[in-house]
């Protein structure tokens, strides 16, 4: 796996994000019921924050999971971590030659990025949008703070 090429490693990476996301959106009990913003949005978010261990506890899982939907984000998770993300780390591990500032750079890039977005689009302080930033691309996930609004979602599934 570690040999993927990158339109590859894109593929399964789609191919991970949407049987994810349709099975957020369709199996019972896979997000809160009473989750505000859009259930496609939401199912997609819910599964970014799933395939990158992120779990901020907020919309995904409801309490009321399945086994179906327990049997789903094992399954899923598994997959993300197996087939995604050990190409991911082999694929961020030449930054250090091609990219200046090796890791620092990306990281710092990365936090100033999350930094922007939080605060903009969450109306958040610049601290809070920092300690955010940190938690979600460390996958700490801690689910204090969390992006509240659809664009917010979208913006740290994507980013």
């Amino acid at each position: 796996m570690a040999g993927l090429s990158s339109s590859r490693l894109l593929t399964v990476a789609a191919t991970l994000m949407g049987v994810g996301t349709v099975g957020f959106y369709n199996i019972d009990g896979m997000m809160a019921h009473d989750a505000k913003g859009h259930r496609w949005i939401n199912a997609f978010y819910c599964c970014v924050i799933t395939l990158t261990t992120v779990g901020y506890g907020d919309i995904c899982p409801s309490d009321k999971l399945s086994h179906l939907g327990q049997i789903f984000i094992i399954s899923l998770s598994f997959c993300g971590l197996g087939m995604f993300c050990g190409p991911i780390m082999d694929f961020s591990s030449s930054w250090k030659t091609r990219i200046p500032g090796g890791v620092i750079g990306p990281g710092l890039c990365a936090l100033g990025v999350g930094i922007l977005l939080f605060t903009q689009i969450e109306e958040m302080s610049v601290a809070n949008a920092a300690y955010l930033a940190v938690i979600t691309g460390t996958t700490v996930g801690y689910g204090d703070l969390r992006p509240a609004t659809d664009v917010g979602r979208l913006a740290t599934a994507l980013l």
